[in-house]
C-alpha cells in the first residue's frame, strides 16, 4: 500500500492551505491510501483546539480535524520544537498527535512513499 505524508507549515486562517491539505488527505485515504500528516513551524496551530475563525472569513477546520479517524488517518504529527516554541503541549490539541524531535522528522519523512507540502 503506497502511503503519503502532508506535511503542513502555515498558520491556520491564513490561507486556503488547511483546508486544501484535509481534503487532499481525506481523499488520498478515501481510496486507501496510508496517510500521515506532520504539522511545521506555525502550523501547529491549526491543530490547537477553541480557535474562532469567524474574522478570517474562511470555513472552519476543527469538524474536519475530527472527521480523521473515519477515515483511518490517525498518523498525526507535530515538530515537538515547534510546539514548545509556541506555548502549547499536546494537551491543548484538537485531536491526538505524537510529538517528534526535530531530530527524528527526516526518518519519519523518509518513511513514506510520497510527500505533499502545504
Amino acid at each position: 500500500m503506497k502511503s503519503s505524508l502532508f506535511i503542513n507549515t502555515k498558520p491556520p486562517y491564513s490561507s486556503q492551505s488547511t483546508k486544501e491539505s484535509l481534503d487532499a488527505a481525506l481523499a488520498s485515504a478515501a481510496f486507501g491510501v496510508n496517510v500521515g500528516l506532520l504539522f511545521l513551524g506555525d502550523a501547529v496551530f491549526q491543530l490547537k483546539s477553541d480557535q474562532d475563525p469567524d474574522a478570517s472569513q474562511l470555513k472552519k477546520t476543527a469538524p474536519i480535524f475530527r472527521s480523521l479517524e473515519l477515515y483511518e488517518i490517525s498518523d498525526v504529527y507535530v515538530c515537538e520544537e515547534d510546539l514548545l516554541q509556541r506555548g502549547l503541549n499536546l494537551e491543548q490539541l484538537l485531536i491526538p498527535a505524537t510529538a517528534l524531535p526535530a531530530s527524528q522528522l527526516n526518518a519519519l519523512i523518509n518513511s513514506y512513499d510520497n510527500l505533499l507540502t502545504f
